[in-house]
């Protein structure tokens, strides 16, 4: 099954069941204006059997079709969202993305590397992953995104869950769908996550024996005053003091009814969703983890049906029958304790339902990116190649747009510093590698033929900024994100470093010796790897100091006949070329 052909089956649902819709309202307008007719003679003339029987059946009628054109309208709009769905994955399918959030609101510049590779914003790895339906599943992805797995059996156990995903189209096109039919009210789901935490409420306490007590003291009454024992007034007096009690908690009572009559509105939406999960049959063992969650203590959608009857049994406190109801059995404080003992049986199901409903958005939102680029490789995690990769592209580049190239880290080796002219590639090949290791580390497929890697934290200084609020320089921001590194390597954890053109705030001797020294500085840990771009080309003879440790590769360009060429390809060596005269004179600038 593809995007194309579900499209064009909800077009299909869409169209005929729509014509059957505005049939059924020409339907129940004439039902109405027949029923009209007939109250009318009936008033008229007076009411006969035959007067009588129609109006009761064709006001049955009526209400039948007000019922069954409610369900068509539902449909319509369930199969509408799955239109919607179905465009939006197609166009992915041609690697146009926005039309999903880009997450630019957890944009973060002192964040370890997503400023620097594009992680959130326009054009973004968010929105090529993005398919929330929550902003909550927002958050979770977000929050992967910004940590990613380290862990070999994280990674290795999403890739399975994903493309089991992947390969379970209608699935993911019903789920999504569904979702999106959610009220998107971020507020009414922090306020129904707030409820399910709070504190137990027990109206009754130690008097809790009342609630069976009382009903049977009055069917007790009750038998004796039709036995003829005890009077009337007698039985009437007990059930004016028993509705007297009923009025005690009056104000929590109130409280009560309408937080569950409000929140079990909200949980309510949320039962298609659920079911979805239960229903389905999983291999992957996560999966299949994260469903049984969902079914202790007992299916969650069945738990949340529980609690609307009790809130329906609740709401009767609003009808004609309250005060008999409350005075024969304590009607309020039955309904509360029935909540109360819910409650204590499943909030904690529930909000790990939730939590666990946000894992799911993740990885349905990358396994759509995964269906979408299925050309991509599934990376290899390896416990000891920090990377080998082939034909490696950047994942953000249109397709057919990325030149791809060959990289692997030896053993031994550690940094490689990466020369080229201007526009030659530099910048864009440190993005690919560092995005690529993020896809891979919440067990994405990567642009890549072969992709063989070791989770590894990756930490970047590319788009250093200022801040005139902190009183913070260029200069003295760098340096910070330096001593990070400093830092993280003296505990002895693994790094991947990607810097673009160190030190570039201050004068050129000092950016050089500041360079040498702190690349140097690196060749002592045994736990950092990474790239280094540079425009310095003296700073290229720390790889003939550290012949072991440190490489030169670059991107070259040609210039002839006043033209200059790009062929983007990554060699070994020091590039040979510069542009930065070139392109001055040609723009006329000198």
């Amino acid at each position: 099954m593809s995007y194309q052909h579900i499209a064009s089956n909800a077009t299909v649902f869409i169209k005929k069941n729509k014509s059957t819709a505005n049939q059924i309202s020409y339907l129940r307008l004439f039902l109405a204006m027949l029923e009209a007719y007939i109250l009318f003679i009936i008033i008229r003339d007076g009411s006969s059997n035959w007067l009588a029987i129609g109006a009761v059946i064709v006001l049955s009628a009526f209400f039948f079709f007000v019922n069954y054109h409610q369900k068509i309208l539902e449909k319509i709009q369930y199969h509408e969202s799955i239109l919607k769905v179905c465009e939006k994955e197609i166009l992915a399918t041609q690697g146009i993305h926005n039309q999903f959030d880009n997450g630019k609101l957890y944009e973060d510049k002192t964040h370890f590397f997503s400023y620097d590779l594009d992680v959130f914003g326009n054009h973004s790895i968010f929105q090529l992953l993005n398919r929330s339906i929550t902003k909550s599943g927002s958050d979770a992805l977000a929050n992967r995104l910004k940590s990613p797995f380290l862990s070999k059996e994280a990674i290795e156990s999403r890739q399975a869950a994903i493309e089991e995903l992947s390969n379970k189209i209608d699935w993911r096109v019903d789920f999504l769908a569904t979702g999106n039919l959610l009220e998107k009210d971020e507020a009414k789901y922090q306020q129904l996550l707030k409820w399910l935490k709070s504190t137990d409420i027990d109206l009754m306490g130690k008097f809790r024996f009342l609630l069976w007590l009382v009903p049977a003291i009055n069917a007790i009454i009750l038998g004796t005053w039709i036995l003829d024992v005890i009077s009337f007034k007698v039985w009437l007096l007990t059930l004016i003091l028993q509705s007297v009690f009923s009025f005690v908690n009056r104000k929590q009572l109130n409280s009560l009814y309408l937080n569950i009559s409000k929140n079990t509105t909200n949980l309510q939406r949320y039962i298609q969703l659920f079911q979805l999960i239960e229903k389905e049959d999983f291999k992957a063992p996560i999966l299949k983890s994260w469903k049984d969650a969902l079914a202790t203590p007992s299916y969650i959608s069945n738990a949340i049906k529980k609690l609307a009857t009790i809130s329906a049994y609740f709401a009767i406190r609003n009808s004609f029958f309250a005060p008999v109801l409350n005075a024969f059995f304590l009607w309020d404080y039955q309904c509360a304790h029935r909540f109360e003992a819910w409650k204590r049986q499943h909030n904690e199901a529930l909000l790990q339902a939730f939590t666990v409903l946000h894992e799911w958005e993740v990885l349905v939102g990358i396994a759509c990116y995964d269906f979408a680029n299925d050309t991509y490789t599934v990376p290899e995690v390896s416990d000891t190649v920090v990377l080998d990769a082939s034909q490696l592209g950047h994942p953000l580049l249109k397709k057919g747009k990325s030149v791809n190239n060959n990289f692997k880290i030896n053993e031994g080796e550690q940094l490689f510093i990466v020369t080229g002219a201007n526009m030659a590639g530099k910048s864009t090949f440190l993005r690919a590698v560092g995005s690529n290791f993020i896809l891979a580390m919440i067990g994405a497929r990567v642009r890549a033929e072969r992709f063989v890697f070791k989770p590894i934290q990756v930490y970047t200084c590319m788009r250093i900024t200022d801040s005139i609020d902190e009183g913070e320089s260029y200069f003295h921001a760098e340096l910070l994100r330096l001593q990070q590194v400093v830092k993280m390597l003296e505990t002895g954890k693994e790094i991947f470093v990607i810097l673009d053109e160190l030190l570039k705030g201050t004068n050129s001797k000092d950016k050089l010796q500041g360079s040498e020294l702190f690349l140097a500085k690196l060749t002592q840990y045994k736990t950092v790897f990474g790239m280094i771009a540079t425009h310095d080309l003296d700073l290229t003879d720390m790889a003939t100091k550290h012949p072991q440790k440190i490489k030169n590769i670059c991107f070259e360009i040609v210039i002839a006949d006043d033209k200059m060429t790009f062929d983007y390809k990554l060699r070994e060596g020091v590039t040979q070329n510069m542009n930065a005269l070139f392109l001055m004179k040609q723009m006329g600038i000198v």
